[in-house]
Order: C-alpha cells, then structure tokens, then sequence
C-alpha cells in the first residue's frame, strides 16, 4: 500500500516552450498520478509570443487539474512562483521549468524528505554545471552571503508550505529567481526548517537558456541588494 503523500502543487514556469511544453505536461502528470493522491498543475505563462499556451490549453481539456495562467507582458521567474503560489490549492508548492530539465521524477527524491524539515532545498549531483556556470554560481553564494547574510545553499527545485509562503509573499519585491531565496530566509527567520538532497538535472531538450545573460544577472543583484538594505534597516 502506497504511504499517503501531501497534497501538491506544482507549477510549471513558461516563456516561448513550445517545443518543449508538451513533453514536460506529459512526464509530470504522469508522476503525480503515479505518486501523489492530490495534485495540480498550474503553467504560468510569462508573456509567451509563441504558441506555448495553446498547448497547455489541449492538456487542460484533457485532464482540468493542469491549469493555464497568463502574464500579458514577460515578468520574470520570481513574478512567475508568486502568481502560482497564489493560485494554489495544495499543502505544498513546488515549481519547475517548462524546458524538461529537471526531470518530474526528481520529485520523488524530494518528497520524503518533507519528515526531515518543512522546507526541501536541492543542489544538482556532479558533472551538471560547465566551467563557466559552476564559478558563477560559487560567485552568486558569496555574493549573497556578504550582501544579505543568506547562507543555504539552493541550486534546483525546492518544495514549500503553501500556507507560509502565502503569508510571506506579500512583503517579497523580487520579480527574478531571487524571489525564491527570500521567501526561503523569510521562512528560516520566522521558524522553518530546511532538509537538503541532491537532484538530476538534464541538458534542455531544444532551445537555449532564458536566464543566463547579463541583464537578467544585474536585475538579481539588485534584487539582492535591496533585501540586504532592507535586512540591514530591519525591514
């Protein structure tokens, strides 16, 4: 007999994956029907010019658990996780990427998990990251530890009390991927525990990366900064 599993949400973050969209809906419902009783998933589409939400639209006649939501302008990765925590129904948040990176099935390594701690952080296993990431990501963690005092380590998906995160996310800012590290230290500061694994992450199935570029990397920054002045005016 399967052990009874928290209910989930999990939220699908999409800009211009066409190509890849289906394929990602597909494995994830797949796992979620084969290891999770109660489940949603919710696309957020990012101001895609493509034909990215018409595809989602054909999954969502087919099973009404995968649902579409819509930015008319592309808002950002921290933008995207705070429009899908507002519209979860779960006990639990996770988020992925719509490129198939990170396979559905990873979330099988994070689940249990959640008897260790009420938050589920992840870093990637070996051999995932070139030169080139691996020294900007060393960077961003010392980075982020001399200007906020954050000091856990996330690399991938993590998953998150819906609840809280709903309390929190109000007072976070960030429209960029930092927006998950601060509601993380906010979590931590106000008593929630962390459990760390290790998951799988994939080369992309077709297209190239949206987030590495030096405009998306001053906009997290900055981000950061703000919530080190803020931290440092106790805000």
């Amino acid at each position: 007999m399967r052990k009874p599993s928290p209910s989930l949400t999990v939220t699908i973050l999409m800009y211009n994956e066409e190509e890849n969209i289906a394929d990602t809906l597909r494995e994830t419902r797949a796992f979620l029907m084969s290891a999770i009783d109660d489940w949603e998933i919710l696309v957020v589409d990012d101001g895609s010019t493509d034909n990215s939400a018409q595809v989602v639209l054909e999954h969502n006649r087919q099973d009404g658990r995968i649902r579409l939501l819509r930015h008319e302008t592309n808002r950002g990765m921290g933008a995207g996780i705070a429009t899908g925590i507002d519209a979860a129904t779960k006990e639990y948040f996770t988020f992925n990427a719509a490129d198939g990176q990170i396979p559905a099935t990873e979330l099988g390594v994070m689940i249990p998990c959640l008897g260790d701690g009420d938050i589920v952080l992840t870093t990637y296993k070996g051999g995932r990251e070139s030169f080139l990431r691996g020294a900007l990501s060393r960077s961003f963690r010392l980075f982020l530890r001399a200007m906020t005092g954050i000091r856990f380590r996330l690399e991938g998906l993590y998953l998150f009390p819906t609840e809280a995160a709903r309390e929190i996310g109000p007072s976070i800012d960030a429209a960029t991927f930092f927006f998950s590290f601060e509601l993380i230290q906010r979590g931590i500061e106000r008593g929630l525990t962390t459990t760390m694994t290790q998951i799988e992450c994939k080369p992309r199935r077709s297209g190239s990366s949206k987030i590495v570029n030096p405009l998306k990397i001053s906009k997290v920054a900055l981000d950061a900064l703000r919530f080190g002045l803020k931290r440092r005016l106790g805000s």
